[in-house]
């Protein structure tokens, strides 16, 4: 089961961003990572109806369903495009139903991805590494004195904003909290808000670990909609940077 809804600052900025010519598939990888993943999904809908004829009266609950899966999410690091794109090979292998082919990817520090649309859409646990995986993710230079950042997108279509903090330093590992709040116009409307701790080595400049927690309110028309909760963990297990510099 996938969600219904998109969670991604691609939704604002794919229009206005090219993957270029490094996205050349066969290309040997610079950096291999390998990440353990669960995610978990749960949607309610709810119907406004006047009740007549048994029907179910206003904002009770119509329905209530659940899923989830794990597996691993494998990125092959390509190259570095000289707008600072990272170029990456991206696929998931999971126990269940959300097993993706490799699929190229251009992943910025501003949270922005750019993808091979060929193979449709990626996943939700894959998009939410891409957005942080990107170089200069944790930028001094946007760091204010309370240790936040904000990267913010907007279209007439939808508005994207993501707050990041950071909350602990042990070494070269930060503690990083977030909080991102994506409204969509278009289509069908729909406002997300997710919630979620990094944990991010910023001397290999790369995520170890993420968990986010996601609540969609998706207007489905006449009053009714679906509340989406979407929960994301995710692992590094393998890193080949961090193996080379080990040894």
């Amino acid at each position: 089961m996938k969600a219904a809804a998109r969670f991604s600052i691609s939704v604002v900025t794919a229009l206005a961003l090219t993957a270029g010519a490094a996205l050349a598939d066969g290309q040997q990888p610079v950096r291999h990572l390998v990440y353990n993943f669960d995610v978990a999904f749960n949607t309610t809908s709810t119907i406004h109806d006047s009740g007549i004829g048994g029907g179910p009266v206003s904002g009770s609950t119509d329905y209530h369903a659940g899923a989830m899966d794990k597996g691993q999410i494998v990125v092959d690091v390509v190259t570095v495009q000289p707008d600072s794109g990272l170029v990456v090979r991206v696929s998931e292998q999971a126990h269940d139903t959300r097993s993706s082919v490799p699929t190229m990817c251009v992943a910025y520090g501003s949270g922005a991805v750019v993808c091979d649309q060929s193979h449709g859409d990626l996943n939700e646990e894959e998009m939410s590494l891409l957005r942080i995986i990107g170089r200069d993710f944790v930028n001094p230079s946007l760091i204010d004195s309370k240790h936040h950042w904000q990267y913010a997108q907007s279209s007439s279509q939808a508005q994207e904003t993501n707050d990041y903090t950071i909350n602990s330093t042990n070494g070269d590992v930060l503690g990083i909290s977030f909080e991102r709040v994506l409204k969509v116009e278009a289509g069908q409307p729909f406002n997300a808000t997710t919630n979620g701790t990094i944990t991010y080595n910023n001397k290999l400049s790369v995520p170890t670990a993420l968990t986010e927690d996601t609540v969609t309110r998706k207007d489905t028309g006449g009053g009714n909609y679906d509340r989406i909760e979407q929960r994301i963990s995710l692992n590094l297990t393998t890193d080949s940077m961090q193996t080379a510099v080990n040894h």
